[in-house]
């Protein structure tokens, strides 16, 4: 019997058919694209008509041509999108990466034009770059996904030209906004609007408002006649002149009045001031390596600790004023919770400072000799009269 089993074993190993791979894993590894290719052509999808059936016609398809590694687009190419929008430059993983340029159709006859020029990040704006819109208008500067972030400029398609911070797509931080008309604003923006300190020239009137301002209007602050510039070209105007009007204490008057501004924007602006913005990137770790020490597990810290990280920090705070600093960031909360965040901690710590030096420029408010100023009538307070 197993003398007779042997040349059967044999005879089967002969005749067993090889392992052939179906065609659809032939393509795919022919597909796979790597190095410089020619142009290669992606095929609109079919058009369903009302009935549900082809209709024969295609939507209009894409191309590509450059450098492939790994079955994707990797390196230098040029890819033609079915919208008709051009991108010229550099990929990674698929998508535009590095230094490149975008076109896009216009008109009827798709003529192309430039639209932006710069730095991307997974298909995103990113880096700097510089943006050429529709309007007119164009934005040289710095970009973050997508969105203007940082420091940067844009003009204006009526001619307005903004110099300064920015913050996802937003104005926010310091700047300066120099108007068509001649006027110009100096100072802080925040969510696209004039917000805290600044400054404002008046080119028809030749007036100065130095202040603070809340949702893009001036609140409190000194309205005088601006000063001949020598190095100009166009001469300052004056087109009235501001009586002065004696006051007993007008410092005491004008620190009053801003402090009432500022303490009335409290919340709003701790909410929505940047976290950038609070502290340089040295400080914000020292303060991460202190928060992290007394964390909980989900990343937070309960009030009480807190208020115990306040005082190793240097600043005793109460447990009722400290109940009210996380209400005027966003989270109201009790001795036993809900907990705060980093960002909440970051809050609380820029009002406490804030807080501290506000008390210290009193303080030195009223050591001064308060005789002897005048007061313009308009909107704020003039010059110590010598």
């Amino acid at each position: 019997m197993a003398a007779t089993m042997a040349p059967l074993e044999t005879e089967a190993q002969g005749t067993a058919r090889p392992k052939v791979e179906p065609p659809w894993k032939k393509h795919d590894a022919k597909a796979m694209k790597a190095g410089q290719r020619g142009t290669i052509y992606w095929v609109g999808r079919s058009i369903i008509g009302e009935d549900g059936t082809k209709t024969g016609d295609h939507t209009k398809g894409q191309s590509y041509q450059g450098e492939w590694a790994n079955n994707k687009k990797n390196g230098y190419g040029v890819q033609v999108f079915p919208n008709g929008q051009k991108y010229e430059g550099q990929w990674a993983n698929g998508m535009r990466n590095g230094e490149g340029t975008l076109w896009v159709p216009v008109g009827k006859a798709a003529k192309l034009r430039k639209l932006y020029v710069g730095g991307w990040q997974d298909d995103k704006r990113h880096g700097r770059g510089t943006c050429f819109f529709k309007d007119g208008q164009f934005f040289q500067g710095s970009w973050d996904q997508g969105k203007m972030h940082g420091h940067g400029t844009l003009r204006y398609s009526n001619g307005d030209l903004y110099i300064g911070d920015w913050h996802d797509g937003l104005r926010s931080g310091q700047g300066t906004l120099n108007k068509a008309n001649g006027d110009c604003y100096e100072g802080y923006w925040l969510n696209d609007k004039r917000e805290g300190s600044g400054s404002f020239f008046y080119a028809e009137s030749g007036k100065v408002f130095v202040g603070e301002w809340a949702d893009d209007l001036p609140k409190a602050g000194v309205y005088t006649q601006a000063n001949p510039n020598p190095d100009q070209a166009t001469l300052v105007p004056t087109t009235s002149t501001l009586p002065p009007v004696m006051l007993a204490v007008p410092a005491e008057v004008l620190e009053g009045a801003l402090t009432a501004v500022r303490n009335s924007r409290t919340s709003f602006r701790a909410q929505a001031t940047p976290v950038e913005r609070l502290f340089a990137e040295d400080e914000a770790m020292a303060l991460r390596a202190a928060f992290e020490s007394v964390q909980m597990p989900d990343e937070t810290i309960r009030p009480a600790d807190l208020q115990g990280l306040c005082s190793h920090l240097g600043t005793e705070v109460s447990m009722p004023r400290l109940l009210h600093l996380l209400a005027q960031v966003g989270l109201q909360a009790t001795e036993d919770g809900p907990n705060a965040t980093f960002h909440q901690f970051l809050r609380v710590i820029a009002l406490l400072l804030d807080e501290e030096a506000a008390g210290y420029m009193q303080e030195e408010a009223t050591m001064d000799n308060m005789d002897g100023y005048l007061y313009e009538e308009g909107m704020g307070y003039g010059q110590e009269v010598m």
